[in-house]
């Protein structure tokens, strides 16, 4: 089974980030781990950016949802459709396809919702505006 875990980038006191040709300051920015490696570190998630509304409701019942977007917020820009999102008892199975390439991943479902849970606590208390700060779905996107 897969470890998810989930923290905080803040890029403040002058620092910027480059993503997809987009130069971000004073934001912040959650992060995926996975088995320990950051997920930003592939790749295919380089400059994608997490939608953590959309990740926090994936907690909350199976379908398909925009974790991931292009650093712009357009999610069809960096090619993000979705993650099928698939929960039973114990088990929270992601499915998803980058650059053509599937991907899954499994995790349980207790350390999942309790990654989330953290995180959203988190937030409540941090000042910086969490990016990205809009999102566009893409078109026709449903949920199941």
């Amino acid at each position: 089974m897969d470890v998810l875990t989930l923290s905080l980038e803040r890029v403040t006191d002058g620092r910027s980030l480059e993503l997809d040709g987009i130069r971000f300051s004073e934001v912040a920015f959650v992060r995926i781990g996975i088995d320990g490696e950051e997920l930003q570190s592939r790749p295919q998630f380089s400059d994608a950016l997490v939608v953590f509304d959309e990740l926090e409701k994936s907690a909350t019942g199976s379908g398909r949802y925009l974790i991931f977007t292009c650093a712009c917020g357009i999610a069809e820009d960096g090619g993000w459709e979705g993650v099928e999102v698939d929960l039973d008892d114990s088990t929270v199975r992601w499915t998803l396809e980058v650059a053509s390439e599937p991907i899954r991943f499994v995790f349980d479902r207790a350390l999942y919702v309790s990654e989330i849970n953290g995180l959203r606590r988190q937030l409540a208390h941090e000042a910086l505006p969490l990016a990205p700060r809009g999102v566009v779905f893409p078109e026709g996107f449903r949920r199941s």
